[in-house]
């Protein structure tokens, strides 16, 4: 079994720094993220920053051009990955366990590479994964099959022997379509609105994913 890592909630402990500039720019325009059904919540996390933004200038901050909007978070985003973010409790244990198991591994995640391997380097995981799956690598968003269809390539096996580790529904379901198996891993407050859809749509899910047993794999 090949596997795959979502980053932000399932490896890092990271959903905030995301969630509390977006939430700071939707008050100002009066709506919030809990405000949005879980198909508009899962078309923001798809997008890469570049996307995101370009959403929230066109849709909410309309007295802001994208570019303003990407400075907005540009530095609270890349500061928290180079200096602050950290691993959820027993990950960088079990990743270690997995990599001298000899599991192959690699991350699909929504978070362009250049900030993910900024934390990567400063916590030396890096080297546990072959490969990033990520927007700026592949040209497109995690909803889209074309995504999925990069990690298929690269691994170069049948969707069905790749394991999928994420804490959102949309990647989940996506993954899914693509014939990828899904575990849906809890990152609550941020995915509990969502937990139910998860636990239905994914093969399986677990509190962490200091949580996988190396036999079950």
């Amino acid at each position: 079994m090949k596997l795959l890592f979502d980053c932000d909630g399932t490896i890092l402990d990271s959903m905030h720094i995301w969630t509390e500039p977006i939430n700071r720019i939707f008050e100002k325009y009066n709506f919030s993220l809990e405000s949005l059904t879980k198909e508009e919540k899962g078309e923001i996390e798809a997008l890469p920053l570049g996307g995101m933004c370009d959403y929230i200038a066109e849709n909410l901050a309309t007295d802001m051009t994208s570019d303003e909007v990407r400075e907005y978070f540009n530095e609270i985003i890349e500061e928290g990955y180079r200096s602050s973010l950290m691993p959820k409790d027993g990950t960088l244990a079990k990743l270690e366990e997995l990599h001298e198991a000899g599991f192959q591994m690699a991350i699909a995640s929504s978070t362009d590479s250049m900030y993910l391997k900024l934390a990567f380097e400063r916590l030396n995981i890096g080297k546990y994964f072959d490969f990033f799956t990520t927007p700026d690598l592949t040209n497109a968003r995690k909803s889209d099959k074309e995504f999925w269809q990069y990690a298929i390539d690269e691994f170069g096996v049948s969707p069905s022997e790749i394991m999928l580790f994420d804490d959102a529904l949309y990647a989940v379901k996506a993954a899914n379509t693509a014939g990828i198996m899904t575990c849906g891993v809890k990152d609550f407050p941020y995915n509990e609105n969502e937990w139910d859809d998860i636990v239905d749509n994914a093969n399986f899910v677990m509190d962490t994913i200091a949580d996988i047993n190396i036999e079950d794999l």
